[in-house]
């Protein structure tokens, strides 16, 4: 197999790089690198001990030894305000199928915000190419930020029909969310 020196690579080895990353992740059946942040997917699966699932709709990954379902979320890292505390970093909840009664929206995105027992909310340092830290939340305290915000997209969908929401990290300390910081 080829060595290659990715920081100094040219053009056409990123080529063949990122054509040998699709021919792996189609191989080992982990879907598109390239689409639904798969990639990072695959990044935060290997950290935190994940297998991932198969794409489309579901869970993103489950616990290797504990069988439970995780949903997995990541951005990029922004720096931090003149003061020196962390900027806040959003993490997007989008595409969720759109019912056609609130009562049945609210149910649909509950069970699905609740089938996963952790979010990992994954922030990636992007000019280091290393993970920064991840904000794991429970699916139950997940639920207390996103309801008011899928609610809001029912209500006024901008486009896309599909219900669309993000959640910050100031929206963790603003609904008082409980929540671990795992450094890296």
């Amino acid at each position: 197999m080829k060595m290659y020196d990715i920081e100094n690579a040219t053009p056409q080895e990123m080529l063949e790089i990122l054509l040998l990353l699709a021919k792996k992740f189609n191989k080992e059946g982990l879907g598109n690198p390239y689409n639904y942040n798969r990639g990072c997917e695959y990044i935060q699966a290997l950290t935190f001990d994940l297998v991932l699932t198969k794409v489309g709709g579901g869970s993103d990954a489950y616990h290797r030894t504990e069988k439970y379902f995780v949903e997995l979320k990541k951005t990029s890292f922004a720096g931090f305000t003149k003061k020196g505390k962390m900027k806040s970093h959003s993490f997007s909840y989008n595409g969720t199928t759109r019912k056609a009664t609130i009562e049945e929206q609210i149910e649909y995105c509950k069970k699905k915000v609740l089938r996963d027992k952790f979010h990992l909310l994954t922030v990636i340092d992007d000019t280091k190419g290393s993970l920064y830290q991840t904000y794991k939340v429970t699916g139950e305290e997940m639920w207390k930020v996103l309801k008011d915000k899928m609610i809001r997209s029912w209500k006024n969908p901008k486009g896309d029909p599909r219900i669309n929401a993000t959640v910050s990290t100031n929206d963790l300390e603003k609904y008082g969310i409980q929540y671990e910081v795992i450094k890296h």
